[in-house]
């Protein structure tokens, strides 16, 4: 086997080991910061809402839906 053909396939998988270790790396901390954001969301009370809860009723106690939804009311 040529040397200079081993020599160059190992540089070509090293390089591809260092950058699948710094991708991986990336992801690891957007995922840290992103469990970060939501747990302070909701520790302080902003975090995730029911959507239907956000609708107001009315007094017959069913919601008027939106103009894209199949049911007029719920």
């Amino acid at each position: 086997m040529n040397p200079m053909a081993a020599q160059f396939s190992g540089d070509i998988f090293g390089a591809a080991l260092a950058l699948a270790l710094v991708t991986g790396g990336l992801l690891l901390i957007g995922a840290l910061v992103s469990f970060a954001v939501f747990a302070y969301r909701s520790v302080k009370g902003d975090g995730m809402r029911d959507p239907q809860e956000v609708v107001p009723e009315t007094e017959e106690g069913v919601s008027k839906g939106d103009a894209d939804d199949e049911w007029d009311y719920y």
